[in-house]
């Protein structure tokens, strides 16, 4: 749940060792991918590579990033199985979930992803 830049976080993980992390980028003001599917326990990391700032605020209350700035990450780990819609508050039109399931899931398509979000 902490923020570092890029050279601290990728030496960190070379002392840690391999953990398992989704990477959801914001670039041209949107959420890439819109929709990620993780296992409980999966680390999800925001990346800002626009050139403002933008937050990743769940919708419903859990957790706010507080600024991502340019060139920045946040982390969080998702403990809970379940849906989790968040938004970036500097542009509400900004969205995205994260589903949260018992085990891996491997969808083949992209199709597949958001159809689990229905």
């Amino acid at each position: 749940m902490k923020r570092w830049g890029f050279l601290m976080a990728a030496s960190l993980a070379c002392a840690v060792g391999a953990v398992a992390l989704t990477e959801i980028k914001i670039q041209n003001n949107a959420f890439v991918p819109q929709y990620a599917v993780v296992p409980k326990g999966e680390m999800v990391q925001w990346t800002n590579l626009d050139a403002v700032v933008h937050t990743s605020t769940s919708t419903t209350g859990i957790w706010d990033s507080g600024d991502i700035k340019p060139q920045e990450f946040y982390k969080r780990k998702f403990n809970k199985t379940g849906t989790y819609p968040y938004y970036c508050k500097y542009h509400v039109y900004m969205k995205g979930t994260v589903r949260v399931t018992e085990t891996a899931v491997a969808p083949t398509s992209f199709g597949r992803v958001k159809a689990l979000f229905r």
